[in-house]
């Protein structure tokens, strides 16, 4: 369950990711937890158009992300992308695993706070982000 623990951040998207995301968010028919927290969060991002995306940095398909794991303290860099482009031998991770869900939107400094399907608390603040 990915009950809210405290107020979110604001998310942003662009047109075409929002499209890629919504497509993904309906396709889903398993209650795997990164699915649901994808479709929880689609109801809250802004749409911004995919030109201005550029001027501003936020988490979108593709980004190389740093991000802390405030729970459990440690850092970690991974890619974002669509669920047949995951890899852990590359750290690319796909937006329907939890961490790539709650990272999808997000701009440098923001927290992210959810529960995991163990109902235990997950907390991640992003640290830098690359194109």
């Amino acid at each position: 369950m990915t009950t809210k623990t405290k107020a979110r951040p604001k998310v942003r998207v662009t047109e075409a990711d929002f499209e890629k995301l919504a497509a993904i968010g309906r396709a889903s028919r398993s209650p795997m937890p990164g699915a649901t927290l994808l479709l929880e969060e689609l109801e809250r991002f802004a749409i911004v158009s995919d030109q201005s995306e550029r001027r501003s940095k936020f988490v979108r398909l593709g980004s190389q992300v740093t991000y802390r794991d405030l729970v459990l303290q440690r850092e970690r860099t991974v890619r974002v992308g669509l669920p047949g482009e995951a890899n852990v031998d590359e750290n690319r991770i796909s937006v329907l695993a939890p961490v790539g869900a709650a990272l999808m939107g997000l701009s440098v400094g923001d927290i992210f706070r959810w529960l995991g399907p163990d109902e235990k608390p997950r907390e991640i603040e992003v640290l830098q982000i690359e194109d």
